[in-house]
């Protein structure tokens, strides 16, 4: 996907994956006509973009990136930074009605069962999990 992803840039096509897609695999796999031990991870939407919107702010590689040791000294100070970037992001994009940030953002991903359908759709795919 990252291929296909940089050679349609490097064309002028914009792009967007489409992680919901799990949110129905069955419909999706049927759709598609996907075989046994197949199942769809992403979707990828490709087009000439008709206008130019603003890169979204990534957490900055120093955050994440670590040579030879685990650091954490300035973690939350990073965080803290970033979810004050990510709220200007969320405002300026949605003309205020977005109020949030990136830590806000995440909680779901720790606090809740997410896509819990999955395991029972990929064991009927044949996918023997234990």
């Amino acid at each position: 996907a990252q291929n296909v992803a940089v050679a349609a840039e490097s064309e002028g096509l914009g792009l967007c994956y489409i992680g919901g897609i799990r949110n129905n695999p069955a419909e999706v796999s049927s759709l598609l006509r996907l075989p046994e031990d197949v199942y769809p991870v992403f979707g990828m939407c490709l087009g000439y973009p008709d206008q130019n919107p603003e890169v979204k702010p990534r957490l900055p590689v120093e955050s994440i990136l670590m040579e030879d040791y685990y650091r954490d000294d300035q973690a939350e100070q990073q965080v803290s930074g970033f979810d004050s970037t990510m709220n200007e992001y969320y405002r300026e994009r949605s003309g205020g009605n977005k109020d949030t940030n990136w830590s806000e953002q995440l909680k779901p991903l720790f606090t809740t069962k997410l896509r819990p359908h999955m395991q029972g759709f990929l064991q009927g795919k044949g996918f023997g999990l234990k």
